[in-house]
């Protein structure tokens, strides 16, 4: 059964630069772990394992939602999650996810799927394991463009152990 989340995707472009900028942390903290650019993305909402004909259900309902995105946002700002050592870009406004966010929760809920009921942060998770204090650098400021809301699910390379995300259709 897959593993999916719901996530905003950035051009992939955003991502190399994001990537390539998050390396410059890693002086800050050598042994943290990288995401690749590849893996960069905006979580709306996790959802956990589900069937592929739910998480195919799920993917074609969240096609609409594309017009409570907004077209835009900053990406910028560096924070820390200090519990699970986690470095991440803030976004800016964040409150402009408000409405997407809460429809893709109701869709999840409508359709019976489970839902982990964390509070959204908006965020693009750069690192895990980071293991310092929140770094005294920032990164350039970006305003990106966005598009709907879609599904994506977690595989795991049986040779490498290597985590990638892919986008259900």
């Amino acid at each position: 059964m897959p593993r999916v989340f719901a996530a905003l995707l950035l051009p992939h472009d955003v991502c190399d630069a994001l990537a390539r900028d998050a390396k410059a942390f890693a002086r800050i903290d050598p042994l943290a772990r990288f995401t690749r650019s590849t893996n960069l993305h905006l979580t709306l909402a996790f959802v956990g394992e589900i069937s592929t004909i739910d998480a195919r259900r799920l993917s074609a309902a969240l096609r609409p939602l594309c017009a409570l995105t907004p077209r835009d946002i900053t990406i910028g700002r560096i924070g820390t999650f200090d519990r699970q050592r986690i470095l991440y870009a803030g976004l800016s406004p964040a409150e402009s996810l408000d409405p997407v966010v809460n429809e893709v929760r109701s869709t999840i809920t409508r359709l019976g799927l489970p839902l982990d009921d964390k509070p959204f942060r908006a965020h693009i998770t750069l690192a895990r394991d980071w293991r310092r204090s929140h770094p005294p650098m920032t990164l350039p400021a970006r305003t990106v463009p966005l598009s709907g809301p879609v599904l994506m699910e977690t595989v795991k390379d049986p040779r490498t152990g290597m985590i990638r995300y892919r986008q259900v259709l």
